[in-house]
C-alpha cells in the first residue's frame, strides 16, 4: 500500500524537477539556447580546407624521397601542442622529421635567423613545415626558400596583403579561404593535414593519428578559440583521451583530517590506460609518437602533485585553459628557457620529463607574483594615457597578461606597450579587449598602428612613439562607437538571479533543484569563447566571511543557510569591506557567480564561485 507520505513525498520531488526544468528553460530562453540551436553548434560535419590536397601530395613526395622535414612551431601552448602533435605524428607516419625550439625573445614571425639556426641545428633539413605561424612571415620564408626548402606553412592567423608566398598554405584565415569556421586553431589546422594525409596513404595508421586530437583540442581551449561545430567535438575528444592518461596513485599518505588521501608521487603513467593499450598493440608505435602521450601523463602527474588534480572530474576544459595553458605558457612571460615546454613531449627519459614539468608549474607560479607585482606599478605609478594605454617595464612576455587583468578590470580594450625614452623610435607590445570589439579591423584605416593576431588579443605596433595620442584617440572613439552598437551586452548580468526578493527567479534556500539545475548544465559541456558557461546573480542577505587557503588569500562566505560562497584570490582587495557588510543589520550582497556542485566524504552540495560584484 502506497502511504500519505510516500505521496507526499513523491509530489514534492515532482515539483522540484518541475522547478528544475522550469529554471532550466528559463536559462535556454534567455540564452537564446533552442533546441535547434544547440544541435546545430553540435555538428562536426566541415568542407576540407584550401589547399589540403596539395599540402597532403606535398608530403608524400617529401615522404617517398627520403626528405628531411624540420618543423618550425610558434612558441605559445597553440604552437608547443603545434609543435608536439606534427613531429609525433610525423614520426608515426615515417617521415624523417626534427622539431625546432623557437626563440620567443624573435617574435611570432619566422625570421631569416630562425633558418640560419635551424640550418646550422639540423642541417639535412630539405622542406621547412610551419605551424600556428608563417603565414607572414616573408622575410622568413624567402630565406627558406633561399637555402633550396620546400616551405609549407599551416596557420590560423590572418593573412594579410599580398598574401603567403610558401610553396602550399593551408589556413582557415587565408584571403581566399571559405572554411566556415575560421576560428579554428594551429594545432586544429596541422591535425586536419596529418588526418588527410592518413586517410589518403596510410589508412592503417588512422586511429593513432586521431589520438592527437589531445593536442588539437588542447591547442583550441588555450588558443581561446569558439568552442563550436568540429571545436566542440573536437575538446570532448580531447578531453576524452586526456582522462585515459591519468595514471592512478596506488599508495596513500594521511590528509590533515585524519584520513587517507592518494599519494601522488606514487603514480606510475605507465600504468594510465592509454598507455597500457598503446603499450600493447601489435607492431608498435614509434618511440617518439609515445613520448608525446607519456609526457601529457607525466604533466598530469606533476599537477597531481601540485595539488591540481585530485581526481579525473579535475580534468575538463577549465583545466586546459587555467591550468595547462598558463604554465606552458609561463618561460615566455617571465623568461626562462622555452626548452622545458618541448623536452616534456619528446624527451626519452621519463625522470627528465617529470623534472620539466614541475619547473614548469614552479615558473607558473612565480608568473603569478610577478602579475601582481607589475599590476600594482600599472595601477598606482604615473600613467598619462590610461585607461587606454599603459606603458610597462615587465618582460615583454608579460604584456599581454597585464593587458588583460587591465581590460577586465575597465570593461574596455587596453593596449600595453614598452616605455618609450624618445619619440622617434618604434614601440610595441599587447592588446586585449572584450568581445564586443575587434582591435585589428580597427587599426585597418591607421598606417602607424598595427595589430596582428587575433581580434581580441594581438600584438600592437606603432610606426613611432609620435603615434601615442593618435592610439588613445582611435581606442576612446572606436570604443564609444562600438559601446552604442553592442548595448547591453557590454554590461555584466547573470543569466538568471537567485537568491530573496521578487526579482530572484529562485531562492537559494532551497538546493536541491538548483543543484539539479547544474548537473543539466554540465550535459552542456565543452564552455568556452563562443558558448560561454552561465553565469548567476546571487543575492544574498547575511553571511559570515572567512579567509582561507594556504596564504589565506581566498575568501568563504557563508550565508545564514549553510551555502559556501568562494572569492578566488579576493582576501587582500574585498575582506574588510565585506566584513563591513556583513556586520550590518542587512548583510545585503550581490554578486555574479557559476555554480559547481562540491562531493566530499559521498556528500554533494552546491557551492558558488564569485565571478565578480555588483
Amino acid at each position: 500500500m502506497t502511504t500519505t507520505a510516500t505521496l507526499a513525498d513523491s509530489d514534492h520531488q515532482l515539483d522540484r524537477a518541475g522547478i528544475t526544468n522550469d529554471l532550466f528553460s528559463l536559462l535556454c530562453e534567455r540564452r537564446g539556447w533552442t533546441d535547434e540551436y544547440l544541435a546545430a553548434i553540435d555538428k562536426e560535419e566541415h568542407d576540407a580546407l584550401k589547399d589540403l590536397e596539395t599540402m597532403v601530395a606535398a608530403l608524400e613526395d617529401l615522404r617517398r624521397s627520403g626528405s628531411t622535414v624540420t618543423i618550425a612551431p610558434d612558441f605559445d601552448m597553440d604552437g608547443i601542442a603545434s609543435g608536439v602533435l606534427g613531429y609525433a605524428g610525423l614520426k608515426e607516419l615515417g617521415f624523417e622529421v626534427n622539431l625546432h625550439v623557437p626563440d620567443y625573445r624573435r617574435g611570432h614571425d619566422l625570421t631569416p635567423e630562425d633558418i640560419a639556426e635551424i640550418h646550422r641545428s639540423y642541417p639535412a633539413t630539405t622542406a621547412l613545415l610551419t605551424c600556428d605561424g608563417g603565414v607572414n612571415s616573408h622575410a622568413g620564408v624567402r630565406a627558406a626558400q633561399a637555402m633550396g626548402w620546400k616551405v609549407l606553412v599551416t596557420d590560423h592567423h590572418q593573412e594579410l596583403a599580398p598574401g603567403s608566398a610558401a610553396d602550399v598554405t593551408v589556413n582557415p584565415c587565408r584571403l581566399d579561404e571559405t572554411y566556415a569556421l575560421r576560428g579554428i586553431c594551429g594545432a586544429h589546422v596541422l591535425y586536419q593535414v596529418l588526418e588527410a594525409y592518413a586517410a589518403e596513404h596510410q589508412p592503417f595508421k588512422l586511429w593513432a593519428i586521431r589520438l592527437l586530437r589531445l593536442f588539437a583540442g588542447l591547442g583550441t581551449v588555450s588558443d581561446v578559440m569558439p568552442v563550436l561545430y568540429e571545436n566542440r567535438q573536437l575538446v570532448r575528444d580531447s578531453l576524452s583521451i586526456a582522462r585515459l592518461l591519468r595514471a592512478p596513485a596506488p599508495n596513500l599518505i594521511p590528509n590533515r583530517y585524519g584520513g587517507l588521501d592518494p599519494d601522488p608521487d606514487s603514480i606510475d603513467v605507465a600504468k594510465a590506460t592509454l598507455m597500457q593499450l598503446l603499450a600493447a598493440e601489435q607492431g608498435g608505435h614509434d618511440p617518439a609518437y609515445l613520448a608525446a602521450f607519456e609526457g601529457f601523463a607525466i604533466l598530469l602527474k606533476a599537477f597531481a602533485q601540485a595539488g591540481k588534480v585530485r581526481s579525473v572530474d579535475d580534468i575538463d576544459e577549465g583545466f586546459y585553459g587555467f591550468y595547462i595553458a598558463p604554465a606552458m605558457n609561463s618561460p615566455r612571460r617571465i623568461g626562462t628557457p622555452l626548452s622545458d615546454c618541448f623536452t616534456l613531449f619528446t624527451s626519452p627519459v621519463t625522470a627528465q620529463k617529470l623534472a620539466a614539468a614541475q619547473r614548469i608549474i614552479t615558473n607558473n607560479e612565480r608568473r603569478k607574483e610577478l602579475v601582481v607585482e607589475h599590476l600594482e606599478e600599472l595601477t598606482t605609478g604615473d600613467q598619462p594615457l590610461a585607461p587606454w594605454v599603459y606603458f610597462s617595464d615587465a618582460p615583454a612576455g608579460m604584456y599581454g597578461l597585464l593587458a588583460n587583468q587591465l581590460m577586465e578590470r575597465s570593461g574596455h580594450p587596453v593596449i600595453v606597450l614598452n616605455r618609450p625614452t624618445t619619440l622617434s623610435e618604434p614601440l610595441s607590445g599587447s592588446g586585449r579587449a572584450p568581445d564586443w570589439f575587434d582591435i585589428i579591423t580597427t587599426f585597418e584605416e591607421h598606417d602607424d598602428l598595427q595589430a596582428i593576431g587575433h581580434q581580441q588579443a594581438c600584438g600592437v605596433k606603432l610606426r613611432t612613439a609620435e603615434a601615442l595620442d593618435e592610439l588613445v584617440e582611435v581606442l576612446a572613439d572606436a570604443t564609444r562607437a562600438a559601446m552604442l552598437v553592442a548595448g547591453d551586452a557590454v554590461k555584466p548580468a547573470g543569466d538568471l538571479v537567485l537568491g530573496a526578493g521578487p526579482e530572484c527567479d529562485a531562492p537559494l534556500t532551497d538546493v536541491e533543484p538548483l543543484i539539479e539545475l547544474v548537473r543539466r548544465i554540465e550535459t552542456l559541456r565543452p564552455f568556452g569563447h563562443g558558448f560561454v558557461e552561465p553565469l548567476f546573480e546571487i543575492v544574498i542577505d547575511g553571511f559570515r566571511v572567512d579567509r582561507i587557503g594556504s596564504e589565506k588569500q581566498h575568501l568563504r562566505l557563508v550565508t545564514r543557510t549553510g551555502l559556501a560562497c568562494l572569492w578566488w584570490n579576493a582576501a587582500d582587495e574585498q575582506h574588510d569591506q565585506l566584513l563591513n557588510i556583513a556586520h550590518r543589520s542587512s548583510g545585503l550582497l550581490r554578486f555574479l557567480g557559476r555554480l559547481q556542485l562540491n562531493t566530499f566524504r559521498g556528500e554533494t552540495r552546491l557551492q558558488v564561485v564569485i565571478a565578480e560584484p555588483l
